[in-house]
């Protein structure tokens, strides 16, 4: 990544002329084919002595390909020309971003970069089951994060991989691998309400659904183990992340494999916590056992908050590495609420960006 910086220092009473004309250079960057980029000032009250523009680019071959298009612009030429006249000083600089010793996540250029993932096969308790890996471009190996899909993905659908969750990792320089655990998408087994048949909110439903997620965490685990595995991806840098059924067996997994080095857990049981009590201290205990840190995420208007609010306030005292977060309403609906991960990257990215940062 290489971030281009030039800085203009206007003659007295210029400052205004300079940053307009700088804008307009943007303009005339957009009109032949190129970024604008961003103008900057100096903070402080009425401006400052400088104005800065900056543009970040993939690499220094992109960057001078850039260069030349400027030079072969008369357009762009005649803004220059104009710029001479109303400056006392000019630099140029170009950064290459310097990681820090050990960073893991890291700022990639994903623009042209399809995100079409590889179906990949796994083993977990005896099935061939399916599973979807998506690299960012570059070198690797990679941190890896196996996402985790709820109920929805069912066996025949063409709706396969959750690709913007795939896209806004790989943008932090983070390989992705969900699984389709037993009984979903392109993996054989029984559907989980075959096996959770009992009517909702009965004590039998309970039971059933509590132990089929906890097989399915099992898939989670093995799906981990999978990727480990590959030339592609760090093993010692895999955390563990996943919404509704997803965020349950991220949270069940991560409990009993301490070789996720994270967990990020969106809505887990928000539509059974208050209905299924057999599940929640199915959860409560996964929470208690956890050995890495875990971040709780909801958007106020899922279905229920609780299990984000009590899942963390279980662990206040522990010594555990928690956080938790309620954001602020994501639509109209509950639906919409609880599909906060899946449509939501560009609010909660930041978030858990800063979470990978420090923990995966």
């Amino acid at each position: 990544m290489f971030h281009e910086r030039t800085s203009y220092v206007p003659k007295p009473g210029r400052f205004d002329a300079v940053l307009a004309l700088r804008h307009r250079a943007c303009a005339v960057r957009r009109e032949i084919g190129l970024a604008g980029g961003e103008v900057y000032v100096e903070a402080g009250a009425g401006g400052g002595p400088q104005v800065h523009w900056e543009c970040r680019f993939a690499n220094s071959a992109e960057q001078a390909a850039d260069l030349a298009a400027r030079a072969a612009s008369p357009a762009f030429a005649a803004v220059r020309d104009e710029m001479h006249h109303l400056i006392d000083g000019f630099e140029r600089r170009l950064y290459a971003r310097a990681a820090a010793p050990g960073a893991v996540l890291r700022d990639v250029v994903t623009e042209g970069h399809p995100v079409a993932p590889q179906e990949r096969r796994f083993v977990s308790d005896g099935r061939d089951l399916a599973g979807f890996l998506h690299l960012p471009p570059g070198a690797g190996p990679f941190a890896c994060m196996v996402i985790n899909h709820g109920s929805g993905i069912h066996q025949g659908t063409t709706e396969l991989c959750r690709p913007g969750v795939m896209a806004l990792l790989a943008s932090w320089g983070i390989a992705s691998f969900l699984p389709h655990r037993r009984g979903y998408g392109n993996s054989p087994g029984r559907p989980w309400r075959e096996d959770v048949s009992a009517d909702y909110g009965t004590e039998t439903y309970d039971a059933q659904l509590a132990r089929r997620l906890q097989d399915e965490a099992g898939d989670v685990i093995a799906a981990r183990d999978f990727v480990a595995g590959l030339d592609l991806v760090d093993a010692a840098h895999i955390g563990v992340m996943g919404s509704s059924f997803g965020g349950t067996v991220t949270l069940l997994a991560a409990a009993r494999c301490p070789r996720f080095r994270c967990a990020v857990e969106f809505a887990g049981a928000a539509m059974n916590w208050e209905r299924a009590p057999g599940l929640r201290r199915v959860m409560l205990d996964a929470a208690a056992a956890l050995s890495q840190p875990v971040f709780f995420i909801q958007a106020a208007n899922d279905y229920s908050t609780a299990p984000t609010r009590e899942l963390a306030a279980s662990l206040e005292g522990s010594g555990k590495v928690v956080e938790s977060r309620v954001f602020p309403a994501f639509g109209i609906s509950h639906d919409e609420g609880h599909f906060f991960y899946r449509e939501g990257p560009l609010v909660w990215g930041g978030a858990v960006r800063r979470f990978l940062e420090r923990w995966l």
